[in-house]
């Protein structure tokens, strides 16, 4: 994916899109995921999926500059839709964000486990062109703030706490892909992770919860079987 352009899609954000374009995007996007899934990222062309989403060639690439902008928009549109549902089940926007956060993360990526292999490799190997820091910044990021007026962190910290949390989310899945992690305890190696990179910075409450999180944590990896 070297010397990828920005999407074209991307810039053309300010302006709104039809009904019939929305319906035409999802239909590309979905034809791009199953051609993932049965054929691997190498094996995919933009003739291939522009024939399974039904429209020409050249309209493919007037919308998406290359095939890796492409499959940089699944990949981000798919990890998006996920935090977005996460933030809205959560139960606070502070720690019960975090909490749903992981579980949303894990249970959608054991729901669609070949579209989740399918696109890891392209969330680890191309991270700046997919842009999910700014996806996390949105939401990881408004989190952190609640807990920094809490006084529970502080807010100089949250930029780079931001990126350390989506860093290790992404880490996640990607072990989890190459079958390093097993589905029972992927949650929980998210929970670990995110204790992990809170507790140095974590004062008060924060500090004692994610102590305990994390020795919960332990305590469950240790018992899982080898």
């Amino acid at each position: 994916m070297e010397g990828v352009q920005p999407d074209t899609a991307a810039r053309a954000q300010t302006r709104p899109l039809t009904d019939r374009q929305r319906e035409r995007r999802a239909g590309i996007l979905k034809a791009t995921n199953a051609l993932l899934v049965r054929h691997g990222y190498d094996a995919v062309s933009m003739r291939a999926i522009a024939q399974a989403a039904g429209v020409a060639e050249r309209t493919l690439f007037n919308i998406y500059s290359s095939k890796d902008a492409l499959v940089a928009t699944c990949a981000r549109e798919r990890t998006e839709g996920i935090i977005q549902e996460a933030w809205e089940k959560a139960a606070d926007p502070g720690i019960g964000f975090v909490l749903s956060l992981c579980e949303t993360l894990s249970w959608r990526t054991l729901e669609q486990p070949d579209v989740a292999r399918a696109l890891a490799p392209v969330l680890v190997q191309h991270a700046d062109t997919v842009g999910l820091q700014d996806v996390y910044h949105r939401y990881v990021g408004r989190a952190l703030d609640e807990l920094a007026r809490k006084g529970w962190l502080e807010q100089a910290d949250i930029a780079m706490l931001t990126r350390l949390i989506g860093m290790r989310m992404v880490s996640a899945v990607a072990l989890w892909a190459g079958r390093g992690i097993g589905d029972d305890a992927l949650e929980t190696h998210m929970r670990l992770a995110i204790c992990e990179v809170l507790l140095p910075h974590a004062r008060s409450d924060l500090h004692a919860w994610s102590q305990v999180e994390a020795r919960r944590c332990v305590a469950t990896l240790a018992a899982e079987p080898a």
